[in-house]
């Protein structure tokens, strides 16, 4: 079955910031924040919901909480937590946001309920409902916004290939679905699953893994022409189980979970996609899963051996391993907020981790 997991979480204060007393001018005794020392700071969302996935924007960090149905909002100065949103769902999970006729826009699709939310952003990082819309059949979590358009993997069945569905919030109150795109069979009789994608230059990158047989040769990348929701080229077949992509420039990064593989993918024709590197991630062992992909280096979420492999990637055709990040439980999110990479531990009662990338 594929590896891609869709259950998420909401944090308490396990170390983010501590306070310091320092004596202020007047003789007395000032309360301030200081950041500690660690460069991994993590809290725990949820003790009963599962952290899933995690964004930042306009100075706030959102974290969705499966099983919990909860979007809960850091200020990403003070690490205090303002805000706890109930979704209509229990289970949310991918999120973007954009600003829309000057105001503050998320939207966040609901796995169980088959649905997108859109919710204004306050000035304080509060949540409040906009409106809905139905009929996405098994959204998947890795979602990309392009301008007002959401862009949302459809997980497909067992018998059916998923696809990718275009939702409009350009009029935040009322999404509505504006295009949608199956993917195609790699080979005849092969039904491939959409889980995550990205997006660049008007091109729909979609890691579409597959449990039919031969494994080894019945996942790929595909590419959807965003305009036309239309597929480009033929599908670039990968190892089994691909779960994330990350975009940096005209190369595609990609992690394979049950291969332990880790490929970078020139995409700079969108219609014939090549192969650049594929690195396995045998010794140390790593079962990848988030990707993302900052000045140069990849971070990949080892999601089994519960670390963020880093790899320079100066040179796609040639990616080096660094030292790892250790102490990262069950990566299954991540996303950057300036010098920091924040990341979900996709388990009951998981933490959510922010790590200084200055330290590393």
């Amino acid at each position: 079955m594929e590896k891609r997991r869709v259950r998420g979480a909401a944090w308490p204060a396990v170390g983010l910031w501590v306070f310091a007393e320092v004596l202020c001018g007047c003789g007395g005794i000032q309360a301030t924040l200081s950041r500690p020392p660690n460069p991994i700071t993590s809290v725990t969302p949820s003790a009963t919901g599962m952290p899933n996935s995690v964004m930042a924007f306009a100075g706030f960090e959102f974290v969705s909480v499966q099983g919990t149905g909860e979007i809960v909002s850091y200020n990403l100065v003070s690490g205090a937590r303002v805000a706890s949103y109930a979704t209509p769902c229990a289970d949310p999970s991918g999120m973007v946001a954009t600003r829309i006729a000057g105001a503050n826009v998320m939207a966040a699709v609901c796995y169980d309920t088959n649905s997108l939310l859109t919710l204004s952003i306050g000035n304080d990082g509060s949540l409040h409902a906009l409106g809905s819309v139905d009929g996405l059949v098994v959204p998947y979590p890795g979602i990309a916004l392009d301008g007002t358009d959401v862009l949302v993997p459809i997980f497909g069945s067992g018998t059916a290939n998923g696809g990718v569905a275009k939702v409009s919030i350009a009029a935040p109150a009322a999404p509505a679905i504006t295009g949608t795109a199956t993917l195609a069979s790699p080979a005849p009789g092969e039904v491939v699953n959409a889980s995550s994608l990205a997006v660049a230059g008007g091109f729909v990158y979609v890691a579409a893994g597959s449990e039919s047989a031969p494994q080894s040769s019945s996942s790929s990348i595909q590419v959807i022409s965003e305009g036309t929701m239309t597929l480009m080229g033929s599908p670039l077949t990968v190892a089994h189980s691909p779960q994330q992509v990350a975009i940096a420039g005209t190369v595609a990064y990609v992690t394979l979970f049950d291969a332990t593989e880790f490929e970078s993918i020139d995409i700079s024709n969108p219609a014939a996609l090549q192969a650049m590197e594929i690195i396995q991630l045998t010794t140390p062992s790593c079962h990848a899963e988030p990707v993302a992909v900052q000045s140069n280096v990849a971070y990949v979420g080892c999601f089994a051996e519960g670390n963020v492999a880093r790899f320079d990637v100066s040179n796609p055709a040639r990616m080096e391993q660094m030292t790892a990040i250790d102490g990262i439980a069950s990566p299954q999110s991540m996303t950057f907020a300036g010098n920091s990479l924040l990341v979900t531990d996709a388990t009951t009662g998981g933490q959510a981790y922010v790590i200084d990338l200055n330290e590393f």
